[in-house]
């Protein structure tokens, strides 16, 4: 088996992978619940289809520009 498919289809719970690092990797239809990502940073990374739901955003930011703005704004076109 190829090392790079070693973890593929792989289910991890209670891991801490604190301070890690990812680098060309590849998460496809993978489902992510309870997961803590305060502090994270994400760089040219491809959020097509990416559904996120029942979630804390505060202080998360897009391009320089806060979450809670974006969706603030974005209801009150709906009025």
């Amino acid at each position: 088996m190829e090392d790079s498919k070693l973890l593929q289809g792989r289910n991890f719970h209670n891991v801490d992978l604190t301070g890690s690092n990812f680098g060309q990797v590849q998460l496809r239809g993978s489902n992510f619940r309870s997961v803590d990502m305060e502090g994270c940073r994400f760089a040219d990374i491809s959020f097509k289809d990416v559904l996120i739901e029942s979630s804390e955003l505060s202080g998360m930011k897009i391009n320089g520009i806060l979450v809670s703005e974006l969706l603030h704004v974005y209801q009150q076109s709906k009025k």
